[in-house]
């Protein structure tokens, strides 16, 4: 009769509670590792997708300007408050510029109540001359642009529409990624 050493004897086949403790431990480290990269990325993409966006819709425009000799209007008498939206609108229809007006994808009602009013899930145009003051603006029109495209940024709120020490509000990815500005385009 063969005997089985002790050591490879069926003991009771289950995890210890400090084992089960130390695998827990274990993923709860990789997770604290893992969520915030993975953050970071999300946010990173909806910056290159804001980009993209306003480089298609400031296509749409020149092109608008080519056939119309002017840029879409500010206001009209069907619009006299300028909702924004209504704004960009004028490059998807009667004439597709663009198939449809790109959604800001840092848009949020709750994180800018105020803004939403007039802008909503859209990405803010309007021509430098119909707009206020900011070094910002100031450097683009001395630059000879004409309009201004701009997004909510990492932070969701439209800093232009506020005052920042300084007048900078373009957002600017090594303050973090989640910082104050907008992500802006000025054109042509």
């Amino acid at each position: 009769m063969e005997t089985v050493p002790t050591f490879m004897r069926n003991r009771n086949a289950a995890f210890t509670l400090i084992e089960l403790l130390i695998v827990v431990a274990i993923i709860a480290i990789l997770a604290a590792i893992a969520v915030p990269n993975f953050l970071e990325a999300q946010v990173r993409s909806k910056v290159a997708r804001s980009v993209g966006d306003m480089r298609i819709i400031a296509t749409a425009m020149e092109v608008y300007f080519t056939d119309n000799n002017a840029y879409p209007p500010y206001t009209s008498p069907e619009n006299p408050a300028g909702e924004n939206r209504w704004r960009l609108n004028h490059l998807s229809t009667p004439i597709a510029y663009i198939t449809s007006v790109p959604a800001d994808p840092f848009a949020d009602m709750y994180s800018d109540a105020a803004a939403w009013r007039w802008h909503r899930d859209a990405y803010v145009y309007a021509e430098l001359k119909d707009w206020g003051v900011g070094r910002t603006y100031n450097e683009a029109r001395a630059r000879g642009q004409r309009w201004f495209l701009s997004g909510r940024g990492p932070n969701r709120i439209l800093d232009a529409h506020f005052y920042i020490p300084g007048g900078e509000t373009q957002y600017d990815a090594t303050n973090g990624t989640v910082s104050a500005g907008d992500l802006e385009r000025f054109g042509p």
